[in-house]
């Protein structure tokens, strides 16, 4: 397939204003196979800077020269431009614009100081017609200039090379100049939840953004929405929607929770438990071809022991419709995945494994009512390991299927199972299956990623055994695929891993996420996922996904280290790298202007791994190629640095045993509230901690109230790099009581181990007020401290809190136990204590 397109050149260089109207010269030039290369230079001005094209005044901080092709068929060639100047601690910009100036970037050339140069391609290979797509606009921003030093510019065709690596070659473009920017992060809260992990991210074509979470099978699944619509009267950029109102009593406003789609009676917060939560997948419907004002269906699918059941949402996930007899006729192991074909149509993928990587099955079924129902199991692939996701191409029906292949050397093969339908309504029978990429080391680092565009263009992303994130992508429906070409840059001994695409409506244009550690952020300084590994959410997204050499724009999209330890890679056997609190994988949308929304799992602050979400609201639109950035406030996320600082849903303790019965009733280990502060006593200092459960009336026999904190973290933020420890009140079989303090630690498996290490120096319930408080003397915890001792003007972080008790008698529930945990909360400065 060949693609044609119209393009502009920029070349960006920040400069002062100083007052003068310049150009480059000439202003224009035609270049075609027997012109030879076409110069011009840019102007020589006084000292300059502009921050990119946004900021920059033509005339005087940049300027423009307009390239003319000649029409000619320019199939297997490209143009390269280039602009070099004298001084290396000079800064020039060049962006590569469709057609006018106002027209998509194609390729952004924006590196730093020191250098000489700015140099990049983009492909033609198309025929060229006059007034069509013979135009490009180069755009040089003088980023930082001093005076008298301009730039040479040089633009000429060349043929795309054939390639002799195994790879493409990219740019990566890293650091501010990407224009990449991000809403805050937010985590995610939902009722009765002691983990949402694995989450799914989509957004429709109104603007519904949607993230579902699985807290495990018999707990359910969750489903947060926002509204990413910017006509809408709602609009929220920022997601400020996720953030919870915590009310004293334990009551809240959690407006951004939807429920659980699949829960059995969904009457009632205090309903919870799924028919599953092992595994989740959400779809959302295509515009119709008669338009329409109703929402766009919302389907949702719930992984149970030995099945799938179904849910469908009409009104945007505010009630279910749930099927949970089961929507498939072969035992499925691992793994569902769903995709819509228009407005009604949703395809259900997953495998059956029996045994044998040779014999396992890739099934895929069929619903025409929105994903409620589904017909007979189809085989789309036989033979493989982890399974991918699927897509549907909605021009023809053809369905795409991606798992991790055996091969002869091991599971190094990204293969797609593709299959087209005789018509839109019927379901391929027959699948094809191609290689799409072959890894130099596995590629089970976790699932391989399969997305069409509106185009037809397939893309795969995978990461080659952890050291780097790759995509390619075919033209013909996956029967051939270009070179892979690698789009992260996490530096030498980095890892990256759990890789996810979304497609913009831009040809070639990509969005691209993964977990990432560097060997700099790491603990030990030699990278590696280890123990010492220290994790972040990387965003990359491409203009010319397809080119001969990609341009990559890369940054973090979380604001802070979302995970301090290991990630597994096997699943539920353990291995080398045991920790499964983030689960195995989590996934970017891309909303209607283009930018990304993305929804991943984090452990930084909490015991467990839970959601959180990030919106791009700056950066390149995916739809139209050109920059964009959302106006208004990024607020923090606000955290209580006063007592209490931690806050928890009121009657969500939770009984031990499945299914997961929530009393809506008060109980002592129901946690309220915590609040922390400190003590001066006889010249020491104390932390105190208070914790609120809603019916610590009584202290019942075999009870522990448990309350957090950690101090110094070796990186901002997170738990499991500071110092932690916690105090603690008990009772025996008797109902005696203790008080104590210890030390805490993140073990490799991702389970904290808690480790007494003496009698607090004070405690007490206040049966009126519903509370438990116990106290201890900085000293004896500044005895192990490893990281620095606590003293004035030190921030405990980590506040967190849990309960336990064996055996009590609630809502009809004869000698229950129950259990609660809260989520992290604020912080804490030591200092102005209490006499």
């Amino acid at each position: 397939m060949q693609r044609r397109h119209t393009h502009a050149i920029g070349f960006g260089v920040a400069l002062g204003v100083s007052g003068l109207i310049h150009a480059a010269a000439p202003s224009s030039g035609t270049l075609s196979s027997t012109s030879g290369p076409v110069a011009w230079d840019g102007f020589g001005a006084a000292a300059a800077a502009s921050a990119d094209e946004s900021t920059c005044i033509e005339g005087t901080t940049c300027d423009t020269f307009t390239v003319k092709l000649a029409p000619a068929d320019y199939r297997g060639q490209r143009v390269r431009y280039k602009a070099t100047w004298t001084n290396q601690l000079n800064d020039y910009d060049v962006y590569v614009h469709e057609g006018a100036l106002d027209g998509p970037v194609l390729s952004p050339s924006n590196g730093g100081a020191p250098a000489v140069a700015e140099e990049g391609t983009f492909d033609i290979n198309a025929i060229v017609t006059a007034g069509a797509n013979d135009t490009y606009t180069i755009h040089v921003v003088y980023f930082s200039v001093a005076a008298l030093d301009p730039y040479h510019g040089v633009v000429s065709l060349e043929a795309i090379p054939v390639p002799t690596a195994a790879s493409r070659t990219t740019t990566i473009v890293t650091g501010p100049k990407t224009g990449i920017i991000f809403s805050h992060s937010r985590a995610l809260y939902a009722f009765g939840a002691g983990q949402d992990v694995e989450p799914n991210a989509r957004v429709d074509y109104q603007g519904n953004a949607y993230v579902g979470g699985i807290r495990g099978l018999t707990g359910g699944n969750d489903l947060w929405r926002f509204d990413l619509n910017p006509k809408s009267a709602t609009y929220d950029p920022f997601l400020l929607g996720a953030n919870p109102v915590w009310r004293a009593d334990g009551s809240v406003s959690n407006l951004a929770w939807k429920g659980q789609p699949d829960a059995l009676a969904p009457n009632h917060d205090s309903d919870l438990g799924g028919d599953g939560g092992g595994d989740m997948d959400v779809a959302v419907g295509f515009k119709p071809a008669v338009a329409s004002g109703m929402p766009p269906i919302l389907a949702t699918s719930s992984l149970v022991a030995a099945n799938v059941s179904a849910q469908r949402s009409t009104d945007r996930g505010d009630t279910f419709t749930n099927n949970p007899a089961g929507n498939t006729t072969v035992q499925v192991d691992d793994r569902q995945w769903m995709e819509f074909l228009g407005d009604h149509t949703v395809y259900l993928g997953y495998r059956e494994f029996t045994g044998l990587q040779a014999t396992s099955k890739y099934y895929l079924n069929r619903s025409d009512d929105g994903g409620l129902t589904y017909g007979p199991a189809v085989v789309a692939a036989i033979g493989g390991n982890t399974t991918g996701n699927i897509d549907v191409d909605q021009r023809d029906g053809t369905v795409y299927f991606c798992h991790q292949g055996p091969g002869a050397e091991g599971n190094k093969e990204v293969r797609v199972a593709v299959g087209h339908p005789l018509t839109l309504t019927t379901t391929p029978v027959v699948f094809n299956t191609y290689v799409a990429a072959k890894g130099q080391n596995q590629i089970a680092n976790l699932f391989p990623v399969c997305k069409v565009a509106s185009d037809g263009t397939v893309y795969v992303a995978y990461s080659d055994g952890g050291q780097g994130i790759f995509i390619a992508h075919s033209f013909d429906q996956g029967q051939t695929w270009a070179l892979p070409a690698r789009v992260s840059d996490v530096g030498p001994n980095g890892v990256a891993l759990f890789p996810w695409i979304e497609t913009g409506e831009r040809p070639g244009s990509l969005a691209i996420v993964w977990y990432g550690a560097t060997a700099a952020d790491s603990e030990d300084t030699k990278g590696g996922n280890t123990d010492s590994a220290n994790w972040k959410v990387y965003f990359a997204q491409t203009l010319n996904a397809t080119a001969s050499a990609p341009t990559i724009l890369q940054a973090v999209a979380s604001d802070h280290i979302i995970h301090g330890s290991n990630i597994s890679l096997a699943g539920f056997t353990t291995g080398t790298s045991p920790n499964r609190n983030l689960a195995d994988f989590f996934q970017v949308a891309v909303d209607p202007q283009g930018l990304a929304f993305v929804a991943w799992a984090d452990d930084s602050a909490d015991f467990a791994g839970h959601t959180y979400v990030a919106h791009q609201i700056g950066g390149y639109n995916l739809n139209t190629g050109k920059a964009i950035r959302i106006s208004g406030t990024n607020a923090m996320t606000p955290m209580p640095a006063r007592a209490p600082q931690v806050f928890d849903f009121r009657h969500d303790a939770r009984a031990f045993s499945p299914p997961p019965v929530m009393p809506d009733v008060d109980t002592p280990a129901d946690i309220v509230n915590i609040g922390y502060g400190c003590q001066n006593v006889n010249g020491a200092t104390w932390v105190t901690a208070t914790m609120a459960a809603s019916g610590l009336d009584t202290v019942p026999p075999l009870g522990t109230w448990r309350m957090t904190f950690a101090s110094n973290p070796t990186k901002p933020g997170v738990v499991d790099r500071a110092d932690r420890w916690f105090v603690q009140a008990a009772t025996d079989d008797t109902g005696a009581r203790t008080y104590s303090y210890g030390a805490a630690a993140r073990n490799s498996d991702g389970s904290i181990t808690y480790t007494v290490k003496g009698n607090a120096d004070a405690g007490s319930f206040d049966l009126t007020a519903r509370t438990v408080t116990v106290k201890v003397d900085v000293a004896k915890l500044n005895a192990l401290a490893q990281r620095g001792p606590i003293k004035t003007g030190t921030v405990l972080m980590g506040l967190a809190g849990s309960a336990t008790v064996a055996r009590v008698t609630v809502a009809g529930l004869v000698g229950v136990g129950l259990s609660d945990s809260t989520r992290g909360g604020g912080t804490f400065t030591v200092g102005s204590c209490q006499q």
